[in-house]
């Protein structure tokens, strides 16, 4: 079974965005966006996006140079959405993948291939935290305090037990987590 991971940004009050689905918190930090990006374009063949990131970040990745933007342009991607009229022919590579997003989650799970990642906004990535579809959280933890926002884990409704797999701080104050599920 392929594994899911979700690759994002969070405060350190556990917000992957503020009140206003601001990102200003994030720290840039290229030493940590050089490593943590190449791990995860070595594990990861598939990506996984939410209708509404997904056009913003179609307008500025396939403007921008650079391993990443490559990456991120080549690899073939899906757009989760209900509405099976969304228009995903902005950014080559890219599929529909239209109805529930969690059922369109498990079936790719169970296709062959690498591992699949979630680049999500936080109503895409808090459905498959609800749905116990995640096998690793790959954080960057920044410097910052938001007060309120949008957190990938207000729907789950019970204690989930993390294994922590790597911890790595960087200059900018940024502390890189990778954390794996337990299943069972």
């Amino acid at each position: 079974m392929r594994p899911l991971i979700v690759f994002s940004d969070m405060t350190l009050d556990g917000f992957m965005a503020g009140p206003d689905n601001d990102l200003d918190f994030m720290a840039d930090d290229p030493q940590l966006t050089s490593e943590l990006t190449g791990e995860l374009m070595s594990v990861a063949d598939t990506i996984i996006w939410g209708r509404k990131s997904f056009g913003p970040s179609a307008a500025y990745w396939t403007t921008t140079e650079g391993d990443l933007a490559a990456w991120l342009n080549t690899t073939p991607k899906f757009v989760l959405s209900s509405d099976k009229s969304f228009d995903v022919s902005a950014w080559e590579n890219s599929t529909l993948a239209a109805g529930d997003g969690a059922d369109q989650v498990r079936q790719f799970k169970e296709s062959t291939g690498g591992g699949l990642v979630v680049f999500g906004g936080v109503q895409t990535v808090r459905s498959l935290v609800a749905a116990d579809l995640v096998d690793e959280y790959w954080l960057k933890l920044n410097p910052a305090i938001v007060g309120r926002g949008g957190s990938m884990f207000s729907e789950v409704g019970e204690r989930r037990k993390l294994t922590l797999n790597s911890a790595r701080s960087y200059p900018s104050g940024t502390v890189a987590l990778v954390y794996s599920t337990h299943t069972g």
